[in-house]
């Protein structure tokens, strides 16, 4: 699915039906408050099929500030969870120098509880990879 009328024209959203997942992009750096915009956009897009699984690609999004990963984990996470009826998975990919070489592909764990399981990586493949892995355990 390409970025609707309503995705701000910095982030794309792509439903990778046949993988079940969501594929978030941003196209360019963004600031705190686009950041969130983007968010919740990516939040609208998934609801209609209740997607859990999304990559998140950040490596075109610019720096993220300590303000704008605790918006995320403490505001958005809880809000995703509702929304979306189940725990979110969400691998974020982000520049491959940022993790050792086992992490990009096996990805670093960045949250894991009840609501969001989130890991990093340094490849898409790894990413989607884990996501299926993940996929077919919350289905068993």
């Amino acid at each position: 699915m390409p970025a609707s009328a309503s995705a701000p024209d910095f982030v794309e959203f792509h439903r990778r039906d046949e993988l079940g997942v969501l594929v978030v992009r941003w196209t360019q750096p963004v600031s705190p408050l686009a950041l969130q915009q983007s968010y919740t956009a990516a939040l609208a897009a998934a609801r209609p099929t209740r997607t859990r699984f999304w990559l998140v690609d950040l490596r075109h999004r610019g720096p993220a500030s300590e303000d704008d990963t605790q918006w995320v984990l403490s505001e958005f996470v809880p809000q995703a969870f509702k929304q979306l009826k189940g725990r979110v998975y969400w691998a974020f990919l982000v520049p491959a120098a940022q993790l050792s070489p086992e992490e990009q592909q096996a990805g670093s764990p960045m949250v894991m509880h009840d609501m969001a399981h989130v890991r990093l990586f340094g490849t898409e493949e790894g990413a989607l990879h884990w996501l299926a892995g993940r996929q077919h355990h919350d289905s068993a």
